[in-house]
């Protein structure tokens, strides 16, 4: 009798254990679904005007409903006094991340412009202040414990990258049908075919880089890594993000995309079948340049324009043959395959040394933009008006570092912090680092930038050894490098900045990495 009723008691322990389990995964997922899908697409009744505001109110909103739930679950789970869940243990990570919460919240507590509602909530139109900054290590504390991988989740991410892109690119071509341009902003914020300041459904190009970086590395490895039904649409989501970066003059997002998938290339020649899919990938991509040229000269077309159109349009139909012949001869993909480390490191390096002497031949032909700035810079000629004034903000940002250098001047407040007299020196006043890094350096200072670095290279190592066997692991990993290296060139925003610390909890979550083959839907 006595066995009997403690067997009830173990079973009634294991549904509770599942039930808290089910509701903890739901939240979760609901979480990555409202950052990587649903985010990017809201608009409020005022499309442009004051964008930056109504996401960051859009972002706190559903993150206080998920933090309730949080709070619910957590409270069931107390009032049935469970064991700690392995989970719910602390990991040298996870002590990082806390780390970068309790600089932050000291940052924002002793800073001397806490007067302003600037440190809390942020500067007018950027809102990354104390709050928007811990509301990020919630998502990554939720999705690192709680995720159970989902295909359904990546399918949606797909969808919206394509929505997305469909709408910027549109918008480019004067089609605004959201009409997100009202009659009475000034003609400086509409589109024009010479620049763009606002796209899509995420308006500012910075927002833009970062966004369309890491959907395009997302789905494109998605695509190029796992077998799915649902393979083309991360196919197009890839496509449309490549052909918005490319609308929308996304340097630094075109800078993390290609350092992004140089270092994936060990993992893309593993398996002829991945290496096919690459090649369709970047035929994709290639297509949608080619269509931008076709459709931007149509007025001017002359035949130097229709000799490069024609090359185009042949290396396209080259790398499409290409992959589909690799693709319908190619092995069968095996999880267990070694990995051929080898080889991969031999071709990265043949890529880098390409990139560079690109750099080196292009840059000293063109005489100006980005590729010339980067020749230059290799060459030790650096210019405080190089990457649109960037070099000046950088170096001037530097000078204010040693005046708070433990926890900075707090979160969110480096228009205070930059030196006066550097405000309006090209007409401008300067109230983000255009550098996630020295952003984090000046205002949380070398304990909360220390703390950041220690957690991205924890993430990096974590995950690194499982992404052979893992396409969606891999997927995530290269969205994860494409966003760290193009935030040394971006300002981070509530629209956006969530990614990183999805990205992470993805990568930091136990069974995402470790995910079994009839899982993943590898075919043997």
């Amino acid at each position: 009798m006595a066995k009997s009723k403690a067997d009830y008691q173990e079973r009634k322990k294991a549904a509770m254990f599942n039930k808290v389990d089910v509701w903890q995964q739901r939240i979760a997922g609901l979480l990555v679904f409202m950052i990587l899908c649903v985010q990017p697409l809201y608009l409020n009744y005022y499309r442009y005007i004051r964008l930056t505001w109504h996401k960051f109110v859009f972002f706190v909103v559903y993150m206080c409903f998920i933090l309730l739930f949080v709070l619910i679950v957590w409270g069931y789970r107390m009032a049935q006094k469970p064991r700690l869940y392995p989970q719910d243990k602390i990991a040298v990570l996870d002590w990082a991340v806390l780390g970068f919460a309790v600089v932050t919240l000291l940052s924002a507590l002793v800073s001397p412009f806490k007067d302003y509602t600037d440190v809390w909530v942020g500067v007018a139109e950027r809102y990354d202040g104390a709050i928007s900054q811990l509301l990020y290590v919630a998502v990554y504390f939720i999705i690192s414990r709680w995720y159970k991988p989902s295909e359904r989740v990546f399918v949606w991410v797909g969808i919206s990258a394509i929505l997305v892109g469909a709408i910027g690119v549109l918008q480019f071509y004067g089609m605004d049908f959201l009409r997100l341009w009202p009659n009475h902003i000034s003609e400086y914020y509409r589109p024009n075919f010479y620049g763009i300041f606002f796209r899509s459904t995420l308006g500012n190009v910075n927002i833009v880089s970062t966004y369309v970086c890491s959907a395009n590395l997302l789905c494109g490895f998605l695509y190029v890594r796992k077998e799915s039904k649902w393979s083309y649409i991360w196919l197009a989501g890839s496509a449309m993000s490549f052909w918005m970066m490319i609308v929308g003059g996304s340097f630094s997002g075109m800078v993390g995309t290609a350092g992004a998938t140089f270092l994936a290339v060990p993992f893309i020649i593993e398996n002829r079948k991945f290496l096919g899919r690459f090649l369709i990938l970047g035929a994709s991509w290639l297509a949608t340049l080619t269509l931008q040229m076709l459709f931007y000269n149509t007025i001017i077309l002359k035949t130097q324009t229709v000799g490069r159109l024609l090359l185009f349009v042949a290396a396209v139909c080259v790398l499409a043959a290409a992959g589909t012949v690799l693709l319908v001869f190619g092995k069968k993909i095996d999880p267990n395959a070694p990995a051929k480390w080898k080889l991969g490191v031999i071709v990265l390096i043949v890529c880098i040394v390409a990139g560079f002497t690109g750099v080196e031949v292009i840059g000293g032909r063109v005489g100006s933009g980005p590729i010339y700035q980067a020749r230059e810079i290799l060459h030790g000629n650096i210019d405080d008006t190089f990457g649109s004034n960037r070099v000046f903000i950088w170096r001037n940002a530097l000078r204010a570092f040693p005046q708070r250098p433990v926890i900075g001047s707090g979160p969110d407040t480096f228009y205070y912090a930059f030196p006066a007299e550097a405000h309006g020196f090209y007409g401008e006043s300067y109230d983000k680092a255009h550098n996630e890094y020295i952003q984090i350096l000046i205002c949380q200072g070398i304990l909360g930038l220390l703390t950041y670095l220690v957690f991205l290279a924890g993430v990096f190592i974590k995950a690194i050894p499982k992404a052979f066997k893992n396409p969606l692991l891999m997927a995530v990993l290269a969205a994860f490098v494409g966003y760290c290296v193009q935030a040394f060139f971006n300002i981070n925003l509530p629209i956006v900045s969530q990614f990183i610390w999805v990205f992470a909890g993805l990568l930091a979550n136990k069974r995402f990495r470790e995910l079994t083959p009839d899982e993943l839907g590898v075919r043997s």
